[in-house]
């Protein structure tokens, strides 16, 4: 199959992450047989999380299974030098305007810095991330709803903290926040929070005071005034991030990674399912190729699949968010995580891929 992928931003570049990735997304890239060229770039092994809520009862848990942090600029550079490699034609910088099907041909109209342009195909795959003014034009079920979530993501230099988070990836909550840290080389380290507008009715950039102020432990961190610190620094970021169901094909479009679904970012699993819900769909695509399946067939198929690898994290991962983001909750969770233990090992299984554990 010939394949192109038209991307609105030139790569490197970053986008809101925490950039963690989890044993699915090693998993893929050992398979793509890229895993000696990934270590090239000294990400950071992460073996454990560390949930602190806003009463300070923390507890270590090791995750049982391969994982690392590494920053996505560098990730994804990785993975688009590899396509370009397998004869992936790349247009970059390009803005997909439209997506216009015409019985079995699809019209994509894009827009570069000097022309609009058009591509015409047999298969879209959309892989544009939480939202899209394409979510509109398509008319996606979602796309007026106002959830009130907003996500923002700094990197911090080492030299802000009083102690960096190491092997572990560190979650803090409060009322209405949440918060991940995880080292992604010897001198950065990822912040990366969510915060619900409709409890803490501010500007998303500020609404990490409210951690800084219930959270003794995460305002320990820091070896300075963290806010003024943090206003200097570049801040990636988005608004009004919807965490209910989306429909895996929209007109015969297939949607992957957050443009299927977001997964609450408190397990961590959403590079993971950006990957298997791709790896998924190429699947799909050559069986159906090899025998020769109508179009129907295969989104049924992907359908079918995606539903059965993701619906369960999916659930699961958003009723732990929203309880580790209510005080009372977060707080009652870190203390039975702290006398049952054997409890984190149970949900984290249930927040992912199985084949990933080690």
């Amino acid at each position: 199959m010939k394949a192109a992928i038209i991307e609105k931003k030139t790569f490197p570049r970053e986008v809101l992450c925490g950039e963690f990735l989890s044993g699915e997304v090693v998993s893929a890239i050992k398979e793509f047989g890229l895993y000696d060229e990934f270590l090239s770039l000294h990400p950071n092994k992460v073996t454990h999380f560390r949930f602190i809520p806003e009463n300070g009862v923390e507890t270590s848990h090791a995750l049982g299974f391969e994982a690392y942090a590494l920053k996505r600029s560098r990730l994804d550079q990785l993975l688009l030098n590899a396509a370009k490699d397998s004869g992936t034609v790349v247009f970059q910088p390009a803005e997909v305007i439209s997506i216009q099907p015409n019985q079995d041909i699809y019209k994509i109209r894009y827009k570069t810095p000097n022309d609009d342009l058009f591509l015409f195909t047999d298969t879209v795959i959309a892989a544009y991330g939480k939202q899209n003014t394409l979510d509109k034009s398509l008319n996606r079920a979602f796309a007026s709803n106002r959830s009130g979530y907003n996500g923002v993501k700094y990197h911090i230099n080492n030299i802000l903290l009083n102690e960096t988070a190491g092997n572990e990836i560190q979650l803090f909550t409060a009322n209405g926040i949440y918060c991940g840290m995880n080292s992604v080389s010897e001198n950065e380290t990822t912040l990366c929070f969510l915060s619900d507008r409709n409890v803490n009715q501010q500007d998303p950039k500020n609404a990490l005071d409210v951690l800084l102020q219930r959270n003794r432990k995460f305002r320990s961190l820091f070896a300075c005034d963290p806010l003024t610190e943090l206003r200097k620094l570049p801040i990636y970021g988005t608004g009004n991030i919807y965490f209910g169901r989306r429909a895996a094909v929209e007109n015969g479009i297939f949607m992957i990674g957050d443009a299927a679904a977001v997964i609450a970012p408190l397990a961590g699993d959403g590079i993971g399912m950006a990957i298997e819900s791709g790896k998924l769909i190429a699947t799909i695509l050559t069986e159906a190729k090899k025998y020769k399946s109508n179009k129907h067939t295969i989104e049924e198929f992907y359908a079918a699949g995606w539903k059965r690898l993701f619906s369960k994290r999916l659930s699961i991962a958003l009723h732990l968010q929203q309880v580790a983001m209510n005080s009372f909750g977060g707080n009652m969770s870190g203390q039975l995580l702290k006398f049952f233990p054997q409890l984190a090992g149970i949900l984290i299984k249930r927040t992912r891929n199985v084949k990933s554990f080690t």
